[in-house]
């Protein structure tokens, strides 16, 4: 079984406007403007004290606790950036954050899923895919590469679970996170992805490793 590692939605914390992107001008079509990578550490405003587990800002960022939780447990397919916090209304110090970054692998969305490749830019890399009507048919075992937390591509936003995880979570009632199922993910086949390119959102060395033959680079 496999689950989302989603967000409840009942936290909300912003990005610190010190945070950069990069920005893709496509060079044969200039009015073709759209942000890329970040290329400053993450760093986030907190409204209050009460900081769940997980907290959802665009990207995932964890407690510190929660990363020894997860190491202890051997979770593969994941490692973690510093997060930077501050509280918007007090200048306590928050506590430890993480940056959750996806590294485990699910392979490319199968198309019994209802996701296809439809537009390319080869001049700036631009990808838009069809969406999924069919998302419990997104996971293709013989894609995924084991880990307990992995990607699939074009769904780099989504992180993917195994039930190791989601007994984890649930054991310890892990606060700011909920578990979905795939057969009840709010996807709809009338969607489409532009997920940029994957060394957005993976280590470079990975990113290479996976997407070079791919074209998702």
């Amino acid at each position: 079984m496999f689950w989302k590692f989603a967000n409840n939605y009942r936290y909300e914390a912003d990005w610190d406007e010190s945070v950069d992107l990069e920005q893709i001008v496509c060079p044969i079509n200039p009015d073709d403007r759209r942000a890329g990578k970040r290329i400053t550490d993450l760093s986030i405003v907190l409204p209050h004290r009460n900081v769940p587990d997980v907290v959802w800002v665009h990207y995932c960022v964890i407690q510190d606790r929660i990363l020894r939780l997860f190491r202890e447990a051997g979770f593969t397919g994941f490692d973690v950036l510093p997060v930077e916090a501050r509280y918007e209304m007090s200048s306590d110090e928050p506590p430890k954050l993480w940056e959750l970054r996806v590294t485990g692998w699910g392979g490319m969305a199968p198309p019994e899923s209802g996701i296809q490749l439809v537009e390319h830019c080869p001049a700036c890399g631009f990808l838009k895919y069809s969406g999924a009507s069919h998302p419990e048919l997104l996971v293709k075992e013989s894609q995924w590469d084991g880990s307990d937390f992995f990607m699939i591509w074009p769904l780099p936003k989504f992180i993917f679970v195994t039930d190791r995880v989601a007994d984890v979570v649930r054991n310890n009632q892990l606060t700011g996170v909920k578990l979905q199922r795939l057969s009840s993910l709010n996807l709809r086949g009338d969607e489409t992805y532009s997920p940029g390119r994957l060394h957005h959102y993976m280590p470079e060395v990975r990113a290479h490793e996976l997407g070079d033959q791919l074209g998702i680079y």
